[in-house]
């Protein structure tokens, strides 16, 4: 026997999934975006052993880099710094990755919606 797809019920389950993701929305906490990255640097200074055979660089030190406002801004921050970065990037992704999911959630709904609409001849 095939079971016919219930478009209420499966519309009532995207509706309860789609409340869930915008729930938990409310429980990321501080964003940033960008990249955080560990450097080794060289100092070119005479004698330095940044530039010994085989060269030992500086550091490592972290950098975050980020588009602000169309230009590309480098910081250098201190370790605690970078702990809080990274939980921020981290939380970031975490919001995008939620969003996604409510589009691909909404797209779904909405094929739902309009065929629903289209064959009983209703609009909104």
């Amino acid at each position: 026997m095939t079971r016919r797809h219930d478009p209420e019920a499966a519309l009532a389950e995207l509706e309860a999934r789609h409340a869930a993701l915008a729930r938990s929305i409310g429980e990321i906490g501080f964003i940033a975006q960008g990249s955080l990255r560990q450097r080794f640097t060289h100092c070119n200074k005479p004698g330095c052993r940044c530039g010994a055979v085989p060269p030992r660089l500086h550091g490592p030190y972290w950098q975050w880099t980020a588009k602000v406002a169309g230009r590309t801004v480098t910081r250098r921050l201190s370790d605690a710094e970078a702990a809080r970065y990274t939980e921020w990037i981290a939380n970031d992704r975490r919001l995008r990755r939620t969003v996604a999911q409510m589009r691909e959630v909404a797209g779904q709904a909405r094929e739902i919606i309009l065929a629903a609409e289209q064959a009983s001849g209703s609009a909104p």
